[in-house]
């Protein structure tokens, strides 16, 4: 009987890794980051620091957005490809959301609700 010459075939990749996976949480519940800071504006409390705060945070849930899509080829919230165009329209996003959370809890202060 020949001897059957028997090839074994590499497995698929099975994941890619836990990077992407951090990644892809950072910039999904980034925007809950910017209601904590929001309420920490509101209490009035922490001054400049404070402030700056949401547009500090908005900036880095924008880069790792930008770092998912670019380098770990990121993909959409339904598991499509994302594309920079997905980043741009994050980005402006997350800065109106940034910007009207800051203008929210300034007026919370105040009126001295928290």
């Amino acid at each position: 009987m020949p001897a059957q010459n028997l090839q074994v075939q590499p497995e698929p990749e099975s994941g890619r890794g836990c990077l992407p996976a951090l990644v892809r949480l950072i910039w999904i519940f980034g925007g809950i980051g910017l209601v904590f800071t929001a309420v920490f504006i509101a209490q009035g409390r922490g001054g400049l620091m404070a402030d700056l705060s949401p547009f500090a945070l908005a900036l880095v849930v924008i880069l790792v957005r930008f770092a998912d899509i670019r380098y770990l080829k990121g993909e959409t919230m339904d598991n499509k490809p994302a594309t920079l165009r997905d980043w741009r329209r994050y980005a402006l996003l997350v800065l109106i959301a940034a910007g009207l959370l800051f203008a929210a809890g300034k007026f919370l202060a105040q009126k001295n609700i928290f």
